[in-house]
């Protein structure tokens, strides 16, 4: 993984800070149920809001970072990954991601998403764990989850867009992925 200012490289995606040029894809694909697919509630974002907390940091602060996902073959915008601290979760991240583009879902984009912000994450950040929700249904990354180190901490009911779901929640601690061999021998 390189990191250049606002960028993360992966070997086949970049992860750029999200700009007002952006804006379009991110909107268009929060109101989209194919872009959210099964198991993401639609977050139906306004763009003149999402403009606003883009001019004023709210999106690239201490506490939170969203990233606009490209690949970087030909430079296709295919995604969103965030991550923030929540709110009362202590010395916790909280991440998520969408690949929007159903024909881009399976080619293991997600894995490699997470995978470069957990190194990011736990690289640069002094924190004490990161934590993933997601839907009881969505077997494929519960399966990604595990492959990168995360346990499961629980099933609960949790709220998504103001959508009850059942889902699990699930938590790679520091520790875990200091002695994981995913991370250990990472060359990339």
């Amino acid at each position: 993984m390189n990191l250049y200012g606002d960028t993360l490289f992966t070997r086949r995606l970049s992860l750029t800070k999200i700009q007002e040029d952006n804006l379009p894809s991110i909107v268009s694909w929060s109101s989209s149920e194919t872009a959210c697919g099964s198991y993401l509630t639609p977050e139906k974002y306004n763009i003149e809001q999402m403009r606003i907390q883009i001019q004023s940091g709210v999106f690239w602060g201490d506490t939170e970072k969203m990233f606009f996902v490209k690949t970087k073959k030909d430079d296709r915008p295919i995604g969103t990954a965030h991550f923030w601290h929540p709110t009362g979760g202590g010395n916790t991240i909280t991440m998520a991601l969408k690949v929007a583009l159903p024909e881009e879902r399976g080619k293991g984009y997600g894995t490699e998403i997470q995978k470069f912000l957990i190194i990011h994450i736990f690289d640069r950040l002094t924190v004490e764990a990161i934590e993933m929700y997601t839907d009881i249904n969505n077997t494929a990354q519960q399966r990604c989850l595990k492959k990168l180190g995360f346990e499961l901490i629980e099933s609960l009911i949790y709220d998504d867009q103001q959508e009850k779901r059942t889902g699990h929640l699930f938590r790679l601690t520091a520790e875990q992925y200091h002695s994981h061999p995913i991370y250990r021998f990472h060359y990339e």
